[in-house]
Parts: structure tokens; sequence; C-alpha cells
């Protein structure tokens, strides 16, 4: 029983990661991706309606630990 559910879960995981890859940026929440937010373009992705989401923020800081290490 648990095999099955491990290679759901290992399945899910590795089509999360190939869509972080393939997919870094996400819709700013803030703006809903347009950009502008109250009449000003948005503070939080300045104006571009994307921002970094948030597994590839943790992938990124993982793998600059991990260079920042090895030095």
């Amino acid at each position: 029983m648990t095999l099955p559910l491990a290679a759901i879960a290992l399945g899910l995981a590795a089509a999360y990661a190939f869509r972080l890859w393939a997919f870094p940026y996400g819709r700013c929440i803030w703006c809903r991706g347009d950009g502008i937010r109250g009449g000003t373009y948005c503070r939080r992705c300045d104006g571009s309606g994307r921002r970094v989401r948030l597994g590839r923020r943790i992938h990124d800081r993982i793998r600059r630990e991990y260079r920042n290490g090895t030095r």
C-alpha cells in the first residue's frame, strides 16, 4: 500500500519540479497580473505583472547556499 503512494508522491514532486523549471514566474497576486494597482505601477512586481514563484525562490536559495559553501 505504501509503495504506490510513494510512487504517486514522487511523480507529483517530479511534475512540480519540472513545472518550476519550465515556468519559474507566476502572476503577481497583488495586481493580478495587470502590473497596475491603484492607478500606478504595482510595487511588488515593478509593473511587470510577473513574480518569482515560491518553489523557485526556495530552489534558488538552496542552490546559492550550496555554491557559497563549496567555495
